[in-house]
């Protein structure tokens, strides 16, 4: 994806640019402060940005699967941090990585694939300036999106296509977007015409693994998940209605992880989505 390896670059190019950028040159005593930002133990700084809601979603069109992911940040501090370090990592399948800060929306991918030069040319030093102009501008508008100022809040929002792929038993499975840092966890969905669980086991569980569903009133059922891959994934468990799913939100999910070292057993926290209008639409570029 062209445009994804533009917005990395921009990425880089905005951080070696924020200095210049967005430093108010009123005094020079102001300096040094963000030198000591800068430099701040890494436990400072997690205190200052503070995680205020975090929100998973996922919704199915065929076999592809939907991947939403929304966290609130707020700047605790009394200085500006750069957002760049909290963000999720965008791949060839994310369709937008945005920030919403102060009632405007950045789409990152988005403002990276501006950059492309589409004006005809003959001369090349035209070319290269004005490539080498919108580029600056990009890189300008990413720095920008990435700053949060004391007490401001921002929501970073990544949305990504997935296809799924048959595991063993009766579930599929969903690679999840790296480190996007979704907590473990069961997603009960009720898509209207279709119901299912998402499963996200503890991103450290590794080996194979069975999951036992609970419902409330009804027998539960053991659900073999396979040998764990390497990388972040989820399991999709179809269900067969929404009394199914309504009796297993008011019972229990348990996951048994088997590893090397011994058996890992958890009861996951659930949650429920209900909402039929969902867009399954891919963003609009």
């Amino acid at each position: 994806m062209p445009a994804l390896q533009v917005a990395i670059d921009a990425f880089l190019t905005a951080a070696e640019l924020f200095a210049l950028l967005f430093v108010s040159p009123v005094s020079a005593t102001e300096q040094p402060s963000l030198a000591r930002t800068a430099s701040a133990p890494a436990y400072e700084r997690a205190r200052a940005l503070h995680l205020v809601s975090t929100s998973f979603d996922v919704r199915l069109l065929g076999s592809l699967a939907d991947i939403r992911l929304r966290r609130e940040f707020r700047n605790g501090s009394a200085t500006t941090i750069n957002l760049s370090g909290y963000l999720p990592v965008a791949d060839e399948y994310t369709d937008a990585l945005r920030i919403h800060r102060r009632g405007r929306v950045f789409d990152l991918l988005q403002l990276g694939s501006r950059c492309g030069g589409g004006e005809e040319s003959n001369d090349e030093d035209l070319q290269a300036d004005i490539g080498g102009h919108m580029q600056l501008a990009v890189d300008e508008s990413i720095a920008d999106a990435l700053q949060l100022a004391p007490g401001e809040t921002a929501l970073v929002e990544l949305i990504a296509t997935q296809s799924l792929s048959r595991s063993p038993g009766a579930a599929y499975h969903l690679a999840l977007p790296p480190l996007a840092g979704i907590e473990s966890q069961a997603l009960l969905v009720d898509q209207g015409d279709t119901q299912f669980v998402v499963i996200v086991p503890h991103r450290l569980a590794s080996g194979t693994g069975r999951l036992t569903l609970r419902p409330n009133g009804a027998a539960s059922q053991n659900i073999e998940l396979g040998m764990r891959s390497e990388t972040s994934s989820a399991y999709i468990i179809p269900l067969a209605s929404r009394e199914a799913l309504q009796a297993l939100a008011s019972g229990a999910i348990e996951i048994e992880t088997r590893t090397p070292d011994g058996i890992v057993w958890s009861t996951l926290p659930t949650q429920v989505r209900a909402d039929a209008s969902f867009a399954l639409a891919a963003t609009a570029k």
